[in-house]
């Protein structure tokens, strides 16, 4: 009997070493955009590939306006007045004559709220990191940058015309170069 229950206890502990372990599947993973405010966010994705992209689209609150201006005043061949100054405002510094709201929408309208009662409606086209936006004043082409939180807008523009100048007529050329930061609502 005893050699039964031998026998029985080998037997038993042999398949118990050659159970086959339970396999552990690890989950699958899928790379992709993880973010639902951008352009190419995947539903799908389980792991963030860092691969966002976001548009413009939605309502920005502008947070700052810095740049650089300058002008030179020419008579006669000769540089005779220039200034350049470096600035940076907020929209609670006196003088703040930026908009209180900027809106682009799916259709390709841009709204932008200065806080009076009229509210300008412009078209645009975002493509490429580059804004071109359409007024009543003509096509501005802008570079910029967008994150899921953040719009900043590059603007670049140098103007040169002719003008009396104490008494004389001078070339006048007045350049700024500006970034307007904004966040998203």
């Amino acid at each position: 009997m005893k050699k039964l229950i031998y026998t029985f206890l080998a037997v038993s502990i042999i398949f118990a070493a050659c159970k086959k372990e339970d396999e552990v599947v690890a989950p699958t993973v899928i790379n992709g955009c993880m973010d639902a405010i951008a352009i190419n966010y995947n539903t799908n994705a389980t792991s963030d590939d860092g691969t966002c992209t976001f548009g413009v689209v939605g309502v920005w609150t502008p947070t700052s306006i810095s740049g650089t201006s300058s002008m030179t005043v020419v008579v006669s061949g000769e540089t005779v007045d220039s200034f350049d100054t470096t600035f940076t405002m907020t929209p609670t510094d006196e003088g703040w004559d930026f908009p209180t709201a900027i809106e682009f929408t799916t259709d390709g309208k841009m709204y932008v709220d200065d806080g009076d009662d009229d509210q300008d409606t412009n078209s645009y086209t975002y493509s490429g990191n580059v804004l071109t936006v359409t007024d009543d004043e003509g096509t501005e082409t802008n570079p910029c940058t967008v994150t899921s939180t953040s719009l900043t807008v590059m603007f670049s523009d140098t103007e040169t015309y002719t003008e009396d100048y104490m008494g004389q007529e001078a070339t006048i050329t007045e350049s700024s170069d500006m970034t307007l930061n904004a966040t998203r609502q």
